[in-house]
């Protein structure tokens, strides 16, 4: 999201004025990439009438390769480079690569779950130590 569109304003509008907040902090979160506390102060300033900030989506380069590797079943390899293009920390480069990959409707390989899991944990592990 380059900026902010208009249709997304719409639907954070629709969230809040149902009482959804939880939910439209979950919508700013998977658009922006933002971290969880950022995510609550826009959408709280955006419920008191302020504008959204200006957010920059992801390069459209990162996408794809995101998308290739995510296609290829290396959703830990495609977190990994999203975190290394955007910046973001882990849950929101996890929470961004689902969207793309359900954005896409890229299903991960059958048999990868315990195996997903524990590349996630050497990962996080490797990045405190490393």
């Amino acid at each position: 999201m380059s900026g902010n569109d208009s249709s997304f304003e719409v639907d954070l509008r629709l969230l809040l004025a149902n009482g959804k907040k939880i939910e439209a902090i979950k919508l700013y979160r998977e658009r922006t990439g933002a971290g969880l506390a950022e995510a609550k102060e826009a959408v709280e300033a955006f419920e008191q009438g302020e504008s959204l900030p200006k957010t920059e989506a992801p390069s459209s380069d990162v996408d794809r390769e995101v998308v290739s590797l995510l296609e290829q079943g290396k959703k830990i390899q495609a977190i990994k480079v999203y975190r290394e293009r955007t910046g973001v920390g882990l849950k929101e480069a996890k929470d961004a690569v689902d969207a793309i990959a359900a954005e896409r409707h890229i299903l991960a390989p059958s048999g990868s779950g315990c195996l997903g899991i524990v590349l996630l944990f050497l990962m996080v592990v490797l990045t405190f130590y490393c």
